[in-house]
């Protein structure tokens, strides 16, 4: 079975249990690129998190997913990953962000917590009890807000 359907199948059962506890909201984690199961996981969405790293080939594959979410005609907005990595390109991709209209939901700072939580089988919420659970939190606060407006 092709991953595009697979994708649909796993996005159909989400939202019956979704339906099934009376939640409102089903986040669905689509993979890089933009080949089939990027199409599915964007299919039927009303808000779209794009996650980039301000590298030059993070930055090129962020404007290729963009004009895909453009063209289903979906609300987006953008986590910037290892925001410290490279200024120059963030500030490219913040200006980007800018001209089309995308969120700028917020920048996350490399630290090697992440792959620790990771190790740990835990999340950074579970792991971190500092400014990157704060920042984590935030950007959750403003997805939600954005998800409800719209």
């Amino acid at each position: 079975e092709n991953s595009g359907k697979l994708v649909a199948k796993v996005k159909n059962e989400a939202k019956r249990i979704a339906d099934e506890q009376q939640k409102d909201l089903v986040l669905v984690d689509g993979s890089p690129g933009i080949g089939c199961p990027v199409v599915s996981s964007l299919s039927g969405a009303s808000f779209v998190i794009l996650v980039t790293e301000p590298t030059v080939s993070g930055f090129h594959d962020l404007k290729r997913v963009y004009q895909l979410v453009n063209k289903f005609g979906i609300k987006a907005g953008c986590i910037i990953n290892k925001a410290d990595l490279n200024p120059g390109v963030n500030q490219q991709i913040r200006e980007f962000l800018k001209n089309n209209a995308i969120e700028h939901i917020t920048d996350l700072p490399y630290d090697e917590s992440f792959t620790e939580a990771m190790t740990q089988g835990k999340t950074i919420i579970e792991f971190n009890g500092g400014e990157l659970q704060k920042i984590v939190r935030q950007s959750w606060v403003k997805i939600k807000e954005f998800v409800n407006v719209l």
